[in-house]
């Protein structure tokens, strides 16, 4: 089974319903353990970049707003909710010593030429003194992601600016399943463990958009259909596990998106 031990450049992207709990509150037991992880890698001498959603979920505990937002909303949740999420990540990594860099960007910014070097000169030089990258997209002048997506599509599309090897979505449940009645049931055998090709029965298996996080399956299925045609490699794995990076290594529940 594949591991990350085969990967050099990793990007990791967290969703929505997994860094902020039903409170609208940071889990701060999961971003420690993310933290950890992260650390390994780097000290595995894995080049890492971290795409975060949450800003808009975290923007919720402070701003009285209707249930279903309107762009505006949403925008104005981002902009108040960016602040804490970041707040989150550097005292996290702190405790590791990793400095962090935040770099708000859209998918847009990632296909023109101009604006796709000046962000990929930015990553290579965070790299290169010590730092973490931390991309969010930018919520206030975008709206692709807000209205679908939860970064996913921007994950991918940075992944391949990146030249990474490796996609990491940490999502909510442990991967791909057969059925939505296997994921009610929390049923191991269907969990799709490998998809060498997207075809039309796989996206099918990713339903609809869910819940805090916009995306859902189906928006992970389209990351992936952007890194097949960029060589990057992707799995789909649950962070609400103790070790839910470095648990691939240990055979832990996953999708693994690989191109054959």
């Amino acid at each position: 089974m594949y591991n990350l031990n085969s990967y050099n450049r990793i990007v990791v992207k967290i969703g929505s319903a997994v860094l902020v709990n039903p409170k609208g509150k940071i889990d701060h037991v999961f971003l420690a353990n993310l933290a950890k992880d992260i650390a390994w890698l780097r000290n595995k001498n894995k080049e890492v970049l971290i795409v975060s959603s949450g800003a808009i979920a975290l923007g919720r505990k402070n701003i009285a707003l209707p249930k279903n937002l309107s762009l505006a909303e949403s925008q104005a949740l981002a902009a108040h909710g960016q602040i804490e999420l970041m707040i989150a990540w550097k005292k996290h990594l702190n405790k590791h010593n990793i400095h962090v860099g935040q770099m708000l960007l859209t998918p847009r910014e990632t296909e023109l030429k101009i604006s796709a070097n000046n962000a990929k000169q930015t990553l290579s030089k965070l790299l290169d003194v010590g730092c973490l990258p931390i991309i969010n997209e930018n919520d206030t002048t975008a709206t692709d992601e807000i209205k679908f997506g939860d970064n996913d599509l921007l994950a991918a599309k940075i992944s391949n600016l990146f030249n990474a090897d490796l996609l990491v979505i940490l999502s909510s449940v442990d991967g791909l399943y057969a059925s939505e009645a296997d994921i009610q049931n929390n049923n191991a055998s269907g969990l799709i463990r490998e998809v060498s090709k997207i075809t039309a029965k796989i996206k099918k298996m990713g339903g609809q958009a869910s819940g805090m996080g916009k995306g859902g399956m189906i928006s992970k299925i389209e990351a992936a259909e952007i890194c097949f045609k960029n060589k990057c490699d992707m799995v789909i794995t649950s962070g609400n596990k103790k070790k839910p990076i470095t648990g691939l290594n240990a055979k832990a529940r996953a999708t693994w998106f690989i191109k054959k």
